[in-house]
């Protein structure tokens, strides 16, 4: 269960790249949890090791879309820690021109990954990368929504308002951050989803230059607070709303 003290909860955090994550004094704020995303399955081991030690962090068993390329056999270690795994991420595709070439890569290890996720009938939560390559991943969730328990929190989506809508459809949320939120892309799908579709997040640490604890509490603060006035609503209800959302995505994952 989330901790009665938690007041932010960062949806897709790259904490294992953060400094001094192996050490044995890593911690976060104590009034912030985070999903700790990972970008290959061989970093699992080390972030179930450190969230066993620090509160507030979450592990995920990701296979970054970027990686696909050039660390192609790391996803085929998925298996081996996927089984009673709750959180998945970061997973996903990314078509962008840097890594379209390797689109069809991404689809087989993509597919795989929602095959293996599925098979097992537990609640999961995915946080999911969807770079320029939307209308791909729809697909592939369509397939397989049917029959998995899953939520898939879309992570820095670019997407149209179209696409959007038939991802709501399938029960997926959106984690919003700091940058995002202040491009007009971003304020127009807040204004477009359900309120309770909405979660936070930082990216840390390719978003910000300083990743101290302090720093990342004041990241999810700011978000929520151009959330209340992208909203048009107090600050103090609108971090209730978030943190309300937050809980109710987490508690099937973490009971």
């Amino acid at each position: 269960m989330l901790s009665s003290r938690i007041n932010y909860v960062d949806f897709h955090c790259h904490c294992d790249l953060l400094p001094g994550f192996a050490s044995e004094t890593f911690q976060l704020n104590e009034d912030v949890a985070a999903v700790a995303v990972t970008t290959t399955p061989l970093a699992w081991s080390k972030n179930v090791e450190v969230s066993k030690r620090t509160v507030g962090i979450y592990p995920a068993l990701g296979m970054h879309p970027q990686l696909v390329g050039s660390r192609y056999d790391d996803h085929f270690s998925f298996s081996q820690f996927v089984n009673g795994t709750p959180i998945i991420g970061e997973i996903g595709l990314d078509g962008s021109q840097a890594y379209k070439q390797t689109l069809d890569m991404q689809e087989a290890v993509f597919s795989h990954i929602l095959e293996l996720c599925s098979e097992e009938k537990i609640e999961r939560l995915m946080s999911i990368h969807s770079l320029k390559s939307e209308a791909r991943l729809i697909k592939h969730f369509q397939k397989y929504v049917s029959s998995a328990r899953y939520t898939p929190v879309f992570h820095w989506f670019t997407g149209s308002a179209t696409q959007a809508s038939k991802l709501l459809d399938m029960g997926a949320k959106f984690s919003i951050n700091h940058k995002m939120v202040k491009t007009k892309g971003g304020q127009d799908l807040l204004l477009y989803i359900p309120k309770e579709s909405v979660l936070i997040e930082t990216d840390m640490p390719f978003t910000s230059k300083n990743l101290s604890p302090e720093h990342h509490r004041s990241l999810l603060k700011e978000t929520v607070r151009k959330l209340s006035t992208t909203w048009d609503m107090p600050e103090e209800e609108c971090s209730a709303l978030v943190l309300r959302n937050s809980r109710e995505t987490l508690i099937g994952v973490l009971s």
